[in-house]
């Protein structure tokens, strides 16, 4: 039953050179659902060991396309088109709900997949396309061959853009900022500590109250306070304020996620994911840089971070020969930020949409709704993106 998924493209994804068998089981779990699992295991290892891999593919029928679509929005994430794969019908679209799972949908049918792959597998440069690729063939969807690759550029020049490609705005920098680049840098690094900072302004601390004592000079020791108070608000608004200086002297550029990788770190009882990123000068060579889930690089900041997803077009704001100290432009004319733009305004508009049904004979309710979905229309923003 999972035979339109070829066994090639699952070795591609789990298997590494050393896995010697490669099994499937299928389940039926209940009308409209079917459940396929693939295990990778190396021929070395001793009967009934663990699998080194493991691949799911979850399939969901539904009576419509339409019922379809409503419950790939109950994920809670706005579904896209594909970005790393091309498929043959302008309605199929894909969510990443986390580094390794993935859920895609072509007309009723809705396709769940999740992977266990070894670092040998994951870390390649296509498997995240071959991982789309999967999911949406496992949803039936037809995929098409990728294309040839545009021909690489002359050594230290970056590739052409294509025509009509979006590109952020340049912009001079303010004066000063030759001088204030490294400061910048410095503080960066110091935010990056974070925590770490403490014992070591401690350790200064008592360094300083050392030599006041030695120089008899009590007027040394209120360097003290001022030590001890940067290694606390380092803590606290560290990565805000080093942000915010960024954004201020750091250069534009046009950049995307190429790929994710995961840390093994928890933060506030979340995985910490990395991302792969490049970045693109208005001159010089490409930049190719990661950043974490727990960087919180995202300016302006709000109180949920949201980053890019895997093939989006973004601006970033970058520190001058220090291009791996950059912030992601989430309130510009980027495709990322239009598409977030997009998809608070989907919110709203949905949310307008409930309480209109819930009463029809509100005014208020109704101009709410009327207003929203013009909102949602001025902004460019498609009918579909509303997840209601």
């Amino acid at each position: 039953m999972c035979g339109h998924v070829q066994g090639s493209a699952v070795r591609a994804l789990i298997a590494s050179r050393e896995d010697g068998t490669l099994s499937i089981n299928s389940t039926q779990d209940e009308p409209g659902k079917l459940t396929c699992v693939w295990s990778a295991l190396k021929t070395s290892a001793p009967d009934g060991s663990a699998p080194d891999a493991t691949l799911t593919l979850g399939l969901y029928h539904f009576a419509s396309a339409a019922r379809a679509r409503t419950q790939l929005h109950g994920f809670g994430i706005s579904p896209h088109r594909p970005q790393l794969v091309q498929t043959d019908d302008a309605d199929d679209e894909v969510i990443q709900l986390s580094p390794r799972m993935e859920a895609a949908r072509h007309g009723a049918d809705i396709a769940v997949a999740q992977a266990t792959a070894p670092r040998s597998s994951s870390s390649r440069p296509d498997w995240n396309a071959q991982f789309e690729a999967f999911t949406l063939t496992g949803s039936g969807a037809r995929v098409q061959a990728a294309s040839e690759p545009p021909a690489t550029a002359s050594a230290g020049q970056p590739p052409a853009v294509a025509a009509g490609a979006w590109r952020p705005p340049e912009g001079s920098l303010p004066p000063g900022s030759a001088m204030a680049v490294p400061v910048v840098h410095l503080m960066g690094l110091l935010a990056r500590w974070s925590f770490e900072l403490v014992p070591v302004a401690i350790l200064l601390s008592i360094l300083i109250g050392v030599i006041a004592t030695w120089l008899r000079r009590s007027a040394v020791l209120l360097l003290v306070p001022i030590v001890f108070g940067y290694a606390i608000l380092n803590v606290i608004i560290g990565p805000d304020w080093v942000a915010a200086l960024i954004y201020r002297y750091g250069h534009q550029a046009q950049a995307t996620v190429t790929g994710t990788f995961p840390t093994n770190d928890i933060d506030n009882n979340q995985s910490v994911v990395g991302f792969h990123v490049l970045i693109r000068p208005a001159d010089g060579p490409i930049v190719e840089t990661t950043f974490r889930s727990d960087d919180f690089n995202v300016y302006p900041p709000r109180n949920r971070t949201r980053y890019p997803d895997i093939g989006d077009v973004f601006a970033v704001r970058y520190l001058p020969g220090h291009p791996d100290e950059f912030v992601i432009l989430r309130d510009d004319g980027s495709p990322w930020s239009k598409r977030l733009r997009c998809e608070d305004l989907a919110v709203t508009a949905g949310q307008a949409d409930q309480k209109a049904r819930f009463s029809p004979d509100n005014l208020a309710f109704r101009q709410a709704t009327q207003a929203a979905h013009a909102a949602l229309q001025s902004a460019g923003c498609q009918a579909d993106d509303n997840p209601n």
